[in-house]
């Protein structure tokens, strides 16, 4: 998908200023074949802070009687590689991104923080070019869909409410261990398994280390009898 027009048509916003979506999609790689140009990383820094204001305003009317803790964990939940990889390539970023071909050539292509890191830059492609009702626009469109933030804050907070039980009981802290990587560098899956002092265990898989543990700390909390909450 080099042709910007499409990735437009998918993001449903068209830019009035071209080049500041093809800056947010230019690599630092590229950098030196025109003086004066910008890879997507100021753009990037720009965008992470709307996205941030855009879903912590979302959570803060969404959630009216969540406190300042929860709201913070409910919009990490959201704004997150992870979240940011899925936009990404339903948008397309991996086939618009322009990148050198040496880079593609060593077996890396196109990453995972690559593609993360692009939609950052877009969404501040977008306030820039169209303002914040505009960048908010398009961070609601895309971020909306996916599993509820309810479940995206208990999966981010498990590791810490598994901890928080072992404490409240005099327990050992649970031990995380990788067990396994597998796929190309660009595409890693990791599973990771998580023990208790009394042998209880479970495993979780992601595309990093720490989803793994989250996911299997998620996996062992759902064992647990309730009376021991």
């Amino acid at each position: 998908m080099k042709n910007t027009a499409e990735l437009e048509k998918r993001i449903g916003y068209r830019f009035r200023n071209p080049e500041l979506l093809a800056e947010a999609l230019r690599h630092a790689s590229t950098l030196g074949e025109k003086d004066g140009e910008h890879s997507y990383e100021r753009l990037e820094y720009l965008g992470d802070a709307v996205l941030n204001l855009c879903i912590a305003e979302a959570t803060f009317h969404r959630f009216p009687e969540a406190g300042e803790g929860d709201l913070s964990k409910r919009r990490a939940a959201v704004i997150n590689n992870r979240n940011l990889f899925r936009v990404g390539q339903r948008i397309g970023v991996s086939g618009a991104l322009r990148i050198d071909p040496s880079v593609r050539e060593k077996g890396g292509g196109v990453t995972r923080k690559m593609i993360a890191d692009t939609v950052e830059a877009i969404t501040g492609a977008i306030f820039l070019d169209g303002g914040f009702d505009a960048a908010r626009r398009f961070v609601l469109s895309e971020f909306r869909d996916g599993p509820p933030a309810e479940e995206l804050a208990e999966r981010f907070d498990a590791k810490s409410r598994l901890q928080e039980r072992c404490q409240r009981t005099g327990v050992p802290l649970p031990r995380y261990r990788v067990k396994t990587e597998d796929g190309p560098p660009h595409a890693r899956t990791f599973t990771a398994s998580v023990r208790l002092a009394d042998g209880r265990e479970a495993e979780g898989t992601g595309t990093t280390k720490k989803e793994a543990e989250m996911d299997a700390a998620v996996r062992l909390l759902a064992t647990l009898p309730e009376e021991e909450e």
